[in-house]
């Protein structure tokens, strides 16, 4: 198992580093979720300044609606709560009860009875209690008489019912203008489980405006619940004293705004104070909560993000793979041909960049294919020229042997000449014996234009007097230039080609005009005559030779021609040119452009040295 595992470990390590796409595909992903990394911390910063002050805003203006409703509830209970207090029925009756003699429980029905009909002022009163200083009158629980509950002010709730009695007859003794008092407590009732009451205490003023007189107390219990209920209110309530009398969740009922503020720290209190009791609303904007749900949805964003990103990575990753798919093949050809193999060219299957460059490939591969055809080509006439000069060093070694035998004879011979007074016979002798010392003398391996010229003209001089009429020459060749150096003994096979082959056949008429003159960087020589021409296809072949002479090395062709050809390349490199123009019936023309190297320069200024 290991194994496996180290195999895979080991092929993956060796794909990720011989395939450019892994890595690309990699800093490709890494910078997608930089990117995004910031994008999405960003956006949820922006979105949770965005949530918290939208919701702030929102639950304000709920605050407020819900605290404008409230106070409309509020007042709508002060207003039935005052309604009982200045009801003169309900004063009459009570005094009555407390004056009249005899049926005490008729009197007490016919209270009852007026109370029942003060709880009907508003639908959120439930129950109306008449106090005196004497204790409690008369109590009436619109929803538990009848049920056999108990009255809400029993036992301890009496003693708080009598605090309120006191505290109203203190109120009707100083100038506030607000004649009543409110309680929390009791809070509940036994008939009404979960509903949350509290308590408005007025005095029983009836029809009276001498408020001094006043001696009774109207306690008016409320259903705080359907005060704050029908508002569809959210938040809480807390009375004058900072404690919480209404909460939707009624654990917390009770406790003190500071306690529960502590306990829910982190969050925002809105607080908004009614009109009415000291009380004020309050709404907790969930600050926390919004934090937990928009990082929530953060992470659930980022994770769907990697998926998302797992996937564009694979399909990056095999795209890259397709682009890339011609870089496999231009390393598979390369390696063929640093190993040897047989160099094929990579086919072609689209045309962006990198299929252009495997494009560049296959045209570098047929340019390798030239440069080697081309050095096969130079080495073939390269070691042509090397037979062709070890046969031409042994034949000039056997004719060396009787090379100054024969110049000495013939010198000796001219000056018998010239003693006899024949002229004539001399020249030819001096000409013949200056023609066999330049060509059998082996210190000018590299000669001078001017003396390659003057043996041309020694040479045509010869063949002018062995044939007579049937041709003349002419040369023009500027002197300034006769110290260019040149190779040995290359206009003589083509000036014997005009001789042996364009003037055959003929008796008079035949020119020979050679002419020399600067071409720019080169020096350009013609050999030009009026002869017979060459048919077509031989020029073809002649001319082919020129550009290839190695070409023509089986063929038996124009050998004297060829070897010249070779050695001048040999001489002069790739930038010596040859043309050939003939018109068959016309003549014949062989034009030499003959470069002259950088070391050529400093050869003709030795040589003219040498000269002076």
């Amino acid at each position: 198992m290991k194994r496996v595992v180290k195999n895979i470990y080991g092929n993956v390590r060796e794909y990720t580093r011989t395939h450019i796409g892994v890595p690309v595909t990699f800093s490709v992903i890494v910078l997608l979720l930089t990117a995004m990394l910031i994008l999405q911390f960003y956006v949820k910063t922006q979105y949770l300044a965005y949530l918290l002050e939208e919701t702030d805003r929102t639950e304000r203006s709920v605050l407020n609606a819900s605290a404008a409703n409230i106070n409309n509830t509020l007042q709508d209970v002060v207003e039935a709560g005052c309604s009982i207090a200045v009801d003169s029925t309900l004063r009459n009756t009570v005094d009555m009860v407390k004056t009249l003699k005899g049926d005490v429980g008729r009197k007490r029905l016919m209270l009852k009875e007026q109370l029942s009909l003060m709880t009907h002022y508003s639908n959120n009163i439930a129950a109306v209690t008449i106090v005196n200083e004497d204790g409690l009158l008369q109590e009436y629980g619109r929803f538990w008489q009848g049920g056999g509950y108990s009255n809400i002010w029993i036992g301890d709730s009496l003693d708080i019912l009598n605090a309120l009695y006191e505290n109203t007859e203190e109120i009707l003794k100083n100038s506030h203008p607000i004649k009543y008092c409110v309680s929390q407590e009791p809070s509940s009732h036994a008939s009404m489980p979960g509903v949350r009451l509290f308590h408005l205490v007025l005095p029983l003023v009836g029809g009276s405006s001498n408020l001094n007189k006043v001696t009774d107390v109207a306690a008016v219990t409320f259903r705080l619940d359907s005060i704050v209920t029908d508002n569809t209110f959210g938040g809480y309530i807390a009375s004058s004293d900072g404690t919480i009398i209404y909460h939707e969740d009624k654990q917390y009922e009770g406790m003190k705004v500071e306690s529960y503020q502590k306990l829910l720290r982190g969050n925002e209190d809105l607080t908004k104070e009614l009109e009415y009791f000291g009380w004020t609303a309050h709404i907790m904007i969930d600050i926390e909560g919004m934090h937990e749900r928009v990082d929530q949805m953060y992470g659930q964003g980022i994770l769907v993000y990697l998926l998302l990103l797992s996937i564009c990575g694979i399909i990056w990753q095999f795209s890259i793979r397709k682009i890339l798919k011609p870089v496999g093949h231009i390393r598979e050809a390369m390696k063929d041909i640093r190993l040897g193999s047989h160099r094929k060219k990579i086919e072609i299957k689209g045309s962006h960049e990198i299929w252009q460059l495997a494009q560049d490939y296959n045209v570098m591969l047929d340019s390798l294919h030239q440069q080697q055809e081309e050095i096969n080509r130079q080495y073939r006439e390269k070691t042509l020229s090397i037979k062709q000069k070890d046969r031409a060093e042994r034949e000039a070694l056997e004719a060396q042997i009787n090379a100054h035998f024969l110049c000495n004879t013939l010198t000796a011979v001219c000056y018998n000449a010239i003693e006899a007074g024949n002229d004539e016979v001399a020249t030819l002798l001096k000409k013949m014996s200056n023609m066999l010392s330049y060509s059998f003398s082996k210190g000018y391996v590299s000669i001078t234009l001017g003396q390659e010229i003057k043996w041309v003209e020694e040479y045509l001089y010869l063949q002018k007097f062995r044939l007579m009429e049937v041709f003349d020459y002419k040369i023009e060749f500027p002197e300034e230039y006769s110290e260019w150096p040149s190779c040995k003994l290359f206009l003589q096979p083509f000036v014997e080609n005009s001789i042996l082959h364009g003037f055959e056949g003929r008796e008079r008429g035949g020119i020979i005009e050679i002419k020399g003159n600067p071409d720019g960087k080169r020096f350009k020589i013609s050999i030009r005559d009026n002869g017979c021409g060459m048919e077509p296809k031989l020029a073809d072949l002649i001319q082919k030779m020129l550009s290839r002479p190695h070409v023509l090395e089986l063929n038996g062709c124009g050998i004297g021609v060829q070897n010249a050809v070779t050695r001048l390349r040999m001489y002069y490199g790739e930038e010596l040119s040859i043309t050939l123009e003939t018109v068959k019936g016309e003549g014949t023309c062989f034009t030499f452009w003959l470069p002259l190297q950088e070391n050529q320069e400093e050869a003709v200024i030795e040589r003219m040295g040498e000269t002076l």
